[in-house]
């Protein structure tokens, strides 16, 4: 595994959690606030592994199962707000 391109994806992904929209929902939705703390938690983890990553570290498996979970509840809670606005493609413009 190459651990630099896992961190190059996760700062992806970080500057997307930072993004005025999503930062909005934070403030909005506690839930999704703690799920973004824990997911900056992993990712903190993540690096302070970088310089000692080793196959045979037990743990780091771990966190990356635990930052892929996190990863599609943060992905769940996007789509299903997504959802919300399905209504407006069967919106028309009045004639």
């Amino acid at each position: 595994m190459d651990i630099d391109t896992l961190l190059e994806t996760i700062a992806v992904i970080s500057e997307i959690l930072n993004t005025p929209s999503l930062t909005t929902q934070i403030d909005k939705d506690p839930n999704f606030g703690i799920k973004v703390k824990e997911f900056e938690t992993l990712v903190e983890k993540i690096k302070a592994q970088q310089g000692d990553f080793s196959v045979s570290n037990e743990n780091f498996p771990n966190i990356l199962n635990e930052l892929y979970s996190i990863i599609l509840e943060i992905d769940n809670y996007c789509d299903l707000n997504l959802r919300k606005l399905n209504f407006l493609n069967d919106l028309k413009p009045l004639s």
